[in-house]
């Protein structure tokens, strides 16, 4: 072990070389690589059918599926057709089976069938081959003449259901478009008075997760990161050395999202909130690297004496913690659950990613800093000298 942490630690040191004198160079190198990885993680997925988060090879799942495949029950996007009574407007409708909204539902009976993403419409409208009656009464005899009809109303007969069943094998991108189409159709038809059409189902159902999922990440994450940034300016007493600190928090994060979108890993239920748990997780590696560096500038210690102690002693510090605490993320690997193994590998890869931006990368900002408030500082010398004279 000993042997072990020499070796790091004789590592840390060359590379503290190494960054003091090629800090632009290892600088421009993060930039172009986060840019890259920036670009992975525009091909972000996010899955938001639980099913495909589970072990397709156990075999109450293989049956799911066989079920799935054959009936395609769970690829039906439900259309209710319901009675509102408290729109205010006159002569409403009390009975989902009055004739005008029975019209309503045979229109958009037809349009949904013509259009070429939808697969099979079951509702009410066969039943009507022959024309609609001008009453409820006859209305009511055509339904009780067809066996199964009971099944489209609910039991007081103000809701009706229509089903729509997209092509099977549509990606969540197509059906989220073929939901949308409905909407449309639905605006487009003649409506009576009191009486509204809303879309359910499965498939709304995982779109609506998605959105909900995609707006989350997003706000978790930025929430995060401006109470950080904001204690670490606090705490520090700086805007620059805060910002220093976050540093490696923005690669880590953006390096984690590239790498899942080039990888294919989907963001989940249970990976949604990896961006805050990795900056909340990867924060303390920036602080003990800056922290240390201006310790030792505060002592008189040199730039590349400052930056060796700093980079050897911290980063061999941190890497022991970020070893052990990746090594626990990867042992979620070995559940048998995908959802779990993805949660796993994200938080393994970003505490990998934040150690490395704030000891290989996050250094060479320091020097560059350091080297533009060196040449401020000579300018504003060179300035007041020069007014003295």
């Amino acid at each position: 072990m000993l042997k072990e942490k020499i070796g790091i630690e004789s590592a840390l040191t060359k590379l503290a070389a190494f960054q003091c004198r090629y800090y632009k160079q290892i600088i421009l190198t993060a930039v172009i690589l986060t840019l890259f990885w920036g670009y992975g993680a525009t091909n972000l997925h996010f899955q938001g059918n639980i099913e495909k988060e589970m072990p397709q090879d156990l075999p109450v799942f293989v049956l799911q599926d066989k079920i799935a495949s054959k009936f395609r029950g769970e690829e039906y996007v439900i259309i209710a057709v319901c009675l509102n009574e408290e729109t205010g407007a006159k002569n409403i409708p009390y009975d989902v089976r009055d004739p005008r909204v029975i019209k309503s539902v045979i229109e958009l009976h037809k349009r949904l069938e013509s259009e070429p993403s939808i697969e099979k419409i079951q509702s009410v409208a066969p039943f009507f081959s022959q024309g609609v009656p001008e009453d409820i009464e006859g209305v009511k005899r055509v339904l009780a003449s067809v066996p199964g009809s009971k099944s489209l109303f609910n039991d007081d007969y103000s809701i009706m259901l229509v089903y729509a069943s997209p092509i099977a094998g549509l990606s969540e991108d197509k059906v989220e478009e073929t939901t949308e189409l409905i909407r449309k159709n639905i605006e487009a038809i003649t409506k009576p008075p009191g009486v509204e059409y809303k879309i359910t189902g499965i498939a709304p159902l995982i779109i609506e997760l998605l959105r909900l999922m995609r707006e989350d990440m997003v706000f978790t994450t930025l929430v995060a990161a401006a109470i950080i940034f904001g204690l670490l300016a606090l705490l520090e007493r700086s805007f620059t050395k805060g910002f220093l600190v976050f540093l490696p928090l923005v690669f880590g994060i953006t390096w984690t999202f590239g790498t899942m979108g080039f990888l294919g890993i989907p963001v989940s239920i249970s990976t949604v909130m990896i961006g805050a748990v990795i900056i909340g997780l990867g924060v303390e590696y920036g602080i003990f690297m800056v922290s240390r560096y201006y310790e030792e500038r505060s002592h008189g210690s040199t730039t590349r004496d400052a930056l060796r102690i700093a980079v050897t002693n911290i980063g061999a510090s941190t890497f022991g913690s970020a070893a052990t605490t990746t090594a626990a993320f990867f042992a979620l690997t070995l559940s048998v659950m995908p959802m779990i193994q993805h949660l796993g590998q994200t938080l393994a890869m970003g505490i990998i990613f934040c150690w490395l931006a704030a000891s290989v990368v996050n250094p060479c900002f320091i020097v560059f800093e350091e080297r533009i408030e060196a040449r401020k500082l000579a300018e504003g010398l060179r300035k007041w000298v020069g007014e003295k004279r």
